[in-house]
């Protein structure tokens, strides 16, 4: 009932879309529409289904008549090279309206789904295996998540974690140019997994990479679930208690994902000092599209922060490993046998996002070309055992991340025609203001209501213009060859301790200069050639907004430091400081980390002094108290609201934990946060936010690339006056003799 439903729907979209109005009337009534879908977008009612349905078909119902007008209307023959661009155009169009499409249909109807409870008999409970797998992440990281694994809210007895060291395996080990450096590893994880007591595995080789790794721990334990976390993914001690639930409520449950929660910002963030206002990139994905995939029971497996049923992973055959992104591949070929599978949109871990932003266009050329790698080989539109809606969801989730192509012609069509004269859009500023501007404004919209409070207008454009350039060539050889990618480690908690440019910077002075020369390019055709003065007008406002990305790309590719050892974050709650010789302090919790707290006292205090040595009691969201020895390193703030710095000072693995447990084991702290930065902006406002942030980054970016320039310049002249200063002598004895 719900398809055919659905098919007459869109039927009908079609057929309406059609229609052919005069132009005049089709000004009126696309904006009439606009209009409607701009006063409906806040409404109450109109979040909850059927009217969401509504409003959705609504607001997609112009970007069919804009398509279908461009299909009948604009695709117009002058000439080879022109057919060529004209129609690389409409296929990147076509593509962003399919993605359009898609998402619309995958956030219809998203699911905010409560986590089921747990028998009050801890008897009744499953046994949990939590698997840790790890290649060349540093001790540090390992001990943090670790330790935190040994700290989950579940009965001890059935619970044991696995550190999995993909670096120390014996091939690694006798392997001549690593071997030193992997038996070390290897000893020092098993004396760290010792002193946690936990259990260390690894294997003869490094076949199959991570998905081989976790095979392998597969065959040698024996947990009726799976814990899944990444080596830097630190979970909360609820974990478990808000995930294993439904796999006692429902048989076929085969998956509970949980949110990805980075406490650093990636480099776009970082680079663009956005990470304090703005969402976080991927807030959308957990916080709207996996919702909207638990619906349609589509939400797929994420590589970690997920529980798996260990009885129908073997009967798959294990973790997947014929793609690079093994986990949406898994996901896929259990929901293919019917399997269920379930999103709780509770962050409960605490992850790194990649510090630089070349290990950033590693991580996201690896999932770009895994999820091509499922595109060619599982063609999931057409994979038995998967509902029609399951189907839709996987392809769009793959299709995607073809977004590379599209954003790169998007970039190049306006400057294709402002400096070359290829003729790739035939249409009239008229047409443009009827069809156009109306399906943008609406798709502005639809996307607003969506995803409002967790992705700002125009971010999305962002973030897929600075990976645009590489993500062509990686999928391209996906596209190829599907077999040809392997599995790459993303880097995580690397510290960069200086400013630099990065190496990937090139594309983009190529892509600022182009688009520069389009402005004046611009003015000498409106000047010259006054019949294509409504093409100019076009190309023209499009290049601008091309340039304004062009300049966040700018400010992304200089690369601002990052020295904390362990990263600072926003929290809030309420705290006491007692000072070691008496006193004692109320205030509020400001900023957390691994090693200190930022707090403000009570208005008026005439708290401790720097160098005091206090301890901080505090208790988390479920009233567990805590007790930190630390020491004042900072003491003052403006006003009559004294702040104080702390850093922590528990010594000894109990202090260490007793710290972990403090920082990551509330995953109240994440919710807090996400919901902090979760707040909407006016497109227009949007828009200026970047504009902003784009040329602070320009300035930025030309200021260190000014400075380096003559840093190096110097430095070549300080040699040559050095070669200079002892050439004489050798000179003066030629002379002489």
């Amino acid at each position: 009932m719900t398809y055919a439903a659905l098919a007459a729907c869109l039927a009908a979209l079609v057929y309406l879309g059609a229609v052919y109005l005069p132009l005049a009337e089709q000004a009126v009534f696309a904006y009439t529409v606009f209009g409607l879908c701009l006063v409906l977008r806040k409404a109450r009612f109109v979040q909850d289904p059927p009217w969401r349905i509504a409003f959705l078909l609504l607001a997609t119902f112009l970007s069919v008549r804009y398509w279908l007008w461009r299909a009948t209307d604009t695709l117009i023959y002058t000439g080879p090279l022109d057919l060529a661009a004209m129609l690389l155009l409409f296929a990147a169009e076509t593509h962003g309206m399919a993605v359009h499409f898609l998402g619309a249909f995958v956030s219809a109807w998203p699911l905010r789904r409560e986590p089921a409870p747990l028998p009050e008999d801890p008897s009744l409970l499953p046994t949990v295996d939590v698997l840790l797998p790890t290649y060349d992440e540093s001790d540090e990281i390992l001990r943090i998540t670790a330790t935190a694994c040994t700290q989950l809210d579940y009965p001890p007895e059935k619970l044991r974690v696995w550190i999995l060291d993909d670096g120390g395996t014996d091939a690694r080990c006798a392997d001549l140019r690593v071997g030193a450096e992997a038996r070390d590893r290897r000893r020092r994880l098993t004396r760290l997994a010792a002193e946690l007591g936990i259990g260390y595995l690894t294997r003869p080789d490094n076949a199959h990479a991570k998905a081989g790794n976790l095979n392998h721990a597969l065959q040698q334990t024996d947990g009726e679930l799976v814990l899944f976390l990444d080596a830097d993914h630190v979970p909360a001690q609820d974990l478990l208690r808000h995930t294993v639930g439904g796999f006692l409520k429902d048989p076929k449950l085969f998956l509970v994902q949980t949110p990805h929660f980075f406490v650093n910002p990636d480099p776009v963030e970082k680079n663009l000092a956005t990470f304090a206002d703005a969402p976080g990139e991927n807030e959308m994905f957990y916080r709207a599209i996996q919702p909207g995939l638990d619906f349609w029971n589509a939400s797929f497996f994420c590589g970690s922060a997920a529980v798996m049923r260990r009885r129908f992973l073997e009967e798959a055959g294990g973790i997947s490993g014929k793609t690079i992104t093994e986990d949406a591949e898994t996901a896929l070929g259990l929901h293919a046998r019917g399997y269920h599978s379930a999103f709780v949109g509770r962050p409960m871990i605490c992850g790194l996002s990649p510090e630089s932003f070349d290990d950033f266009i590693l991580q996201r050329s690896r999932w770009a070309q895994g999820m091509t790698q499922i595109l060619v080989t599982r063609r999931p539109f057409l994979a038995r055992g998967l509902r029609l809606a399951q189907r839709l969801c996987y392809t769009n989730s793959s299709v995607f991340w073809l977004f590379g192509f599209t954003r790169l012609v998007y970039f190049l069509a306006p400057a294709a025609y402002l400096l070359f004269g290829l003729k790739v859009y035939h249409a009239s500023v008229p047409q443009v203001l009827a069809y156009a501007i109306p399906h943008a404004l609406c798709a502005l919209v639809m996307a607003d209501f969506l995803y409002g409070k967790v992705r700002w207008p125009f971010f999305g454009e962002i973030y897929e213009s600075v990976q645009s350039v590489f993500l062509v060539p990686a999928v391209t050889s996906a596209l190829v060859n599907p077999r040809r990618p392997t599995f790459k480690v993303t880097p995580k908690g690397k510290s960069l301790a200086n400013d630099f440019l990065s190496p990937l910077a090139g594309p983009f002075y190529v892509l600022f200069f182009l688009l520069l020369a389009t402005f004046p390019a611009a003015a000498i055709r409106w000047t010259t050639v006054p019949a294509d003065r409504d093409v100019v007008a076009i190309c023209v406002a499009w290049s601008a907004f091309n340039f304004l990305y062009s300049l966040a790309c700018l400010g992304v590719i200089w690369e601002r430091r990052q020295r904390r050892h362990f990263h600072r974050f926003w929290a809030r709650g309420r705290v006491a400081v007692v000072g070691a010789e008496g006193g004692r302090w109320e205030g509020e919790l400001r900023d957390l980390s691994l090693s200190g707290a930022g707090l403000a006292l009570e208005p008026g205090a005439d708290g401790p002094g720097e160098g005091a040595e206090v301890t901080l009691e505090a208790r988390d969201s479920y009233g567990r108290p805590y007790c930190l020895a630390a020491v004042v390193e900072r003491a003052g703030g403006a006003g009559a609201q004294p702040e104080l710095g702390l850093a922590f000072r528990a010594p000894g693995p109990e202090g260490f934990a007793e710290r972990v447990r403090f920082v990551y084991g509330d995953s109240q702290r994440w919710v807090d946060l996400w919901e902090h930065k979760a707040r909407r902006l006016e497109s227009w406002q949007a828009l200026g936010y970047l504009g902003r942030k784009g040329l602070a980054g320009v300035v930025v970016n030309f200021t260190g690339v000014a400075e380096l320039a003559a840093h190096t310049l110097g430095s070549h002249l300080a040699a040559a006056l050095r070669l200079g200063r002892r050439d004489p002598e050798p000179s003066q004895e030629r002379t002489a003799a």
